[in-house]
């Protein structure tokens, strides 16, 4: 291990330590003023909530890739181009509502459940979450939907994803389409190399501990969901945000999402630049708290042909947030291309 690894090494544990420590601090403050009040008891739901089930978003099925069952929702005709979708965290295939019904009159769209996300498999252990893993998710999935090549569409961890299949798999793309993310390595030399980046991903280090992430996303009846999805300049309902809370409240299903930040956390990752040419577009919220601006500079020394956009008044979640606004830049940039 290098210097430079070693310390960022130490730096990240000190880190992951530190947040773990005001976590338990602020734990304790809570149960001293409210020491008869369960901060864990959930809600029990046992139907979905109705947004789940209208068929406006389109079919329900299923398919094994990659060795895993995997949920996902198709909506247009098949024999037209595909629009495949990837989540991030903590969401699943209803992220997707609003492009679902925009996009399917020209384009087959099928919005899936990642690995360890809503009515997915939930494969056990940290390590079947790796990297390689996720990647070959996608691409295995592509041909048991029966395609050489789609447009990708990724959100959070499916965009860091999809820029990891966009460079093992470039064969299989037509076009990605990035929103709220980056790639793994512009976030690492980004996050050890401006503070302010480091401040805004203090999560990432939290969930590297055990047990302790989960405790906090389930409390309050995951009142996590209300803070991430309610804000000013948002679409976002009541009634969305039960459809979150109806998956990420059942038994488990919080482990195997965290587990993408365990299993692929690194100090080090190597530079790189890719020239295939292959439509690409990033477009980050001007106001996301999880992901600096300086990034879409950094992640444009990786890729010859990239677009990125800084979309205002915009957060993190920008395809729920301000889906018109999303859908009309998706819709001009794949106009600019021809698809």
């Amino acid at each position: 291990m290098s210097a430079i690894a070693l310390k960022r090494f130490v730096i990240s544990n000190i880190l992951t330590l530190y947040y773990g420590f005001i976590t338990l601090f602020g734990l304790a403050i809570a149960y001293l003023k409210n020491p008869f009040k369960n901060p864990w008891e959930l809600k029990l739901v046992l139907v979905p909530p109705a947004n789940l089930t209208d068929p406006k978003y389109g079919v329900h099925k299923y398919v094994k890739a990659n060795n895993i069952k995997f949920h996902y929702v198709e909506s247009g005709d098949p024999s037209k181009p595909l629009m495949l979708f990837l989540h991030g965290f903590p969401e699943f295939w209803y992220s997707w509502r609003h492009q679902i019904v925009e996009f399917n009159k020209d384009y087959w769209c099928v919005a899936v459940d990642m690995r360890g996300f809503g009515d997915s498999e939930r494969p056990e252990g940290v390590s079947s979450y790796k990297m390689e893993l996720l990647v070959e998710d996608v691409h295995d999935l592509l041909q048991k939907l029966g395609r050489k090549k789609c447009i990708l569409v990724a959100h959070d961890w499916g965009g860091i994803i999809a820029t990891k299949f966009r460079d093992v798999h470039p064969e299989a793309l037509e076009a990605l389409i990035l929103l709220g993310t980056t790639s793994v390595e512009a976030w690492t030399q980004e996050v050890w190399e401006n503070p302010d980046q480091r401040k805004k991903s203090w999560y990432i280090f939290f969930y590297r501990l055990p047990m302790l992430p989960e405790l906090i996303v389930q409390m309050n009846d995951l009142q996590m969901f209300d803070i991430l999805f309610k804000h000013k300049n948002t679409t976002v309902k009541d009634s969305d945000i039960e459809c979150y809370k109806y998956w990420f409240r059942k038994q488990y299903a919080l482990t195997p999402p965290i587990n993408y930040y365990r299993a692929n956390f690194q100090v080090t990752s190597p530079e790189k630049y890719k020239n295939e040419n292959i439509p690409m577009l990033i477009a980050n919220g001007e106001h996301d708290p999880f992901i600096g601006q300086n990034l879409l500079k950094r992640v444009k020394n990786e890729y010859k042909y990239i677009e990125t956009m800084l979309v205002e008044n915009c957060y993190h979640f920008l395809q729920q947030e301000s889906p018109e606004k999303i859908n009309t830049i998706i819709k001009d940039f794949l106009t600019k291309h021809n698809m």
